[in-house]
């Protein structure tokens, strides 16, 4: 059963995302990188725990990954719902040099909206 969120929900999620491993949530949210650099496995997003009228209202930057298969069709800039599962937090260099943590979650289903 994947539960539905809040917008509060999910900020709390994205807050300490390694308190939520193994849960399973549905998000929504819009592909801000799928290319080379992320695989084709991987994608990062900036996601939340509605449906939002505005893309740019998503602003929790998320690293979502799953089946190659499965995220085939999905291009930068789609908006989607996904079923998740929450692994906890991921930490990565930037571009400018520096380092952020973001939540990191499996993408069990995903539909572009």
């Amino acid at each position: 059963m994947y539960g539905k969120l809040t917008e509060r929900q999910w900020k709390l999620i994205a807050k300490n995302p390694d308190s939520y491993t193994g849960r399973t949530y549905v998000v929504y949210g819009q592909v801000t990188q799928f290319d080379a650099a992320t695989g084709t496995d991987a994608f990062r997003a900036n996601v939340g725990g509605r449906n939002l009228t505005y893309e740019f209202e998503y602003d929790t930057n998320t690293l979502l990954q799953g089946d190659a298969g499965r995220l085939s069709d999905l291009v930068q800039d789609d908006e989607f719902q996904a079923k998740v599962t929450v692994l906890g937090s991921f930490s990565y260099d930037t571009q400018i040099g520096g380092e952020t943590t973001v939540p990191l979650l499996r993408v069990d289903s995903i539909k572009v909206l």
